[in-house]
């Protein structure tokens, strides 16, 4: 049992993994929405350095409970990608997708989402690289919808209306 205070455990954690987007905020926000478990002694919050990363684990959806997920955020993400891994040809865009779809794990902190660098290597890329028909957002599809419906009303009507052009006198 390795007991840390969140500073120790974030120190700890990026003497493993420099680039590590893991700090005490995001293990805070993981305390107040209940994934972590912690106690307090005085004015440290401490918590057991073993279950934050089955936490991790758990929240990114990976099998291996003991290894310390290499976290990043979307872009730092991409930006490693670009440096290691530039066979894949994944771009920003791309990975953003996928982790809109749920193809990419991710832990939504405030408005940003960090995902693992883990994700990208075997069995865990076959999700990101399958071909799948691109997803629209809803307002997309709500001026599609609307769109046909205008159509079929037009092409509905036995006479088509003809257009003049008004011109404005001087």
């Amino acid at each position: 049992m390795r007991v840390r205070t969140l500073p120790q455990a974030v120190k700890e954690i990026r003497s493993i993994d420099s680039r590590s987007a893991v700090n005490e905020d995001m293990l805070i926000s993981l305390i107040k929405d209940k994934h972590l478990s912690h106690s307090s002694h005085g004015v440290r919050t401490v918590i057991e350095f073993g279950n934050m990363i089955t936490t991790l684990n758990d929240l990114l959806e990976f099998e291996d409970k003991a290894n310390v997920p290499h976290i990043r955020s979307i872009r730092g993400a991409i930006m490693e990608l670009r440096e290691t891994r530039p066979e894949l040809g994944i771009g920003e865009e791309h990975i953003r997708r996928c982790v809109a779809d749920g193809r990419i794990s991710s832990i939504k902190i405030g408005c940003r989402r960090y995902i693992a660098m883990q994700s990208f290597d075997a069995p865990y890329c076959e999700k990101i690289m399958s071909v799948q028909a691109p997803s629209f957002a809803k307002s997309d599809m709500m001026r599609r919808d609307i769109l046909e419906q205008m159509s079929t009303a037009i092409s509905a009507q036995v006479v088509i209306p003809k257009i003049k052009r008004a011109r404005a006198s001087r």
